[in-house]
């Protein structure tokens, strides 16, 4: 079976709404890697299962400026069929240093995120099929998925196109927003106004 987006939504909807039914499923307990975010598939794609995972301070490359927290989170893997998982995060917070776009100042963002899901298939060719689809593969040989790039999506998701820090939030939420245009042409201007002397 080939999906498209729309198929996918409903997928994910319809499985969040069996939850209320679980007795119906097999609850599997899965378990992460030490170290990274491998997490074995095999036993999910033989049968209807389902289970959740829970993972604290987990460190990935894939976002250098993640404080010491790291991150961490409650994710949810249920069987599609013998060839497709559904990845859903439930949970997932972290910490990021960051540097104000306006007044260049340092700064502390928090991420929240409560529901971002993708599918991870065996179907190596599916890629031309999934049209906007974010599609990602299960490792065949080792029957396992990693999930940090999926993680990594869904984090970048919540980076606004202007970072501000607290203090300067404040100071952009009264603006109106014929003023908030004409202080990003200003910005816009000073930029490429800069003098650079040797």
């Amino acid at each position: 079976m080939h999906y498209n987006v729309e198929t996918f939504l409903e997928l994910a909807l319809s499985q969040k709404k069996n939850r209320s039914k679980q007795h119906l499923w097999y609850i599997l307990t899965v378990k992460m890697k030490d170290q990274t975010f491998e997490i074995k598939v095999g036993d999910l794609l033989n049968q209807v299962a389902v289970d959740e995972l829970v993972f604290e301070n987990k460190k990935t490359t894939l976002i250098p400026n993640l404080t010491e927290n790291w991150i961490s989170g409650k994710i949810r893997l249920s069987w599609i069929d013998d060839e497709n998982v559904l990845v859903e995060i439930e949970e997932l917070s972290c910490e990021l240093n960051e540097t104000c776009d306006y007044c260049n100042k340092e700064f502390k963002r928090k991420i929240e995120i409560h529901w971002y899901s993708s599918r991870f298939t065996l179907n190596k060719d599916e890629i031309n099929y999934a049209n906007d689809e974010v599609l990602f593969f299960i490792d065949e040989k080792t029957a396992t998925i990693n999930i940090e790039e999926l993680i990594y999506q869904a984090i970048e998701l919540e980076t606004p196109f202007v970072l501000y820090c607290p203090d300067c939030v404040k100071t952009h939420e009264n603006l109106t927003e014929d003023e908030e245009i004409e202080e990003a042409d200003l910005q816009e201007w000073q930029w490429w106004n800069i003098t650079f002397h040797k």
